[in-house]
């Protein structure tokens, strides 16, 4: 499989899980380094964390691609 189709894929699963994570989840608070954050919020950091860690794989493999033809 094309590695620009399993990233597409890949963000639309995040993108999916984001959805249904506001959907399902309440928005109740909990305190995390002294600071209060909601669930809801800590899941959507949490997913964005790993978004960003499939796009910059994502890229760096298409820099070592072009690298390497």
């Amino acid at each position: 499989m094309d590695q620009d189709k399993k990233f597409g894929i890949a963000m639309a699963v995040y993108a999916v899980l984001a959805v249904l994570a506001w959907m399902t989840m309440t928005n109740a608070g909990i305190r995390v380094a002294g600071n209060g954050i909601s669930m809801r919020g800590l899941v959507w950091i949490l997913l964005g964390f790993f978004a960003a860690r499939t796009a910059l794989h994502w890229r760096a493999e298409k820099i070592r691609a072009e690298r390497g033809e």
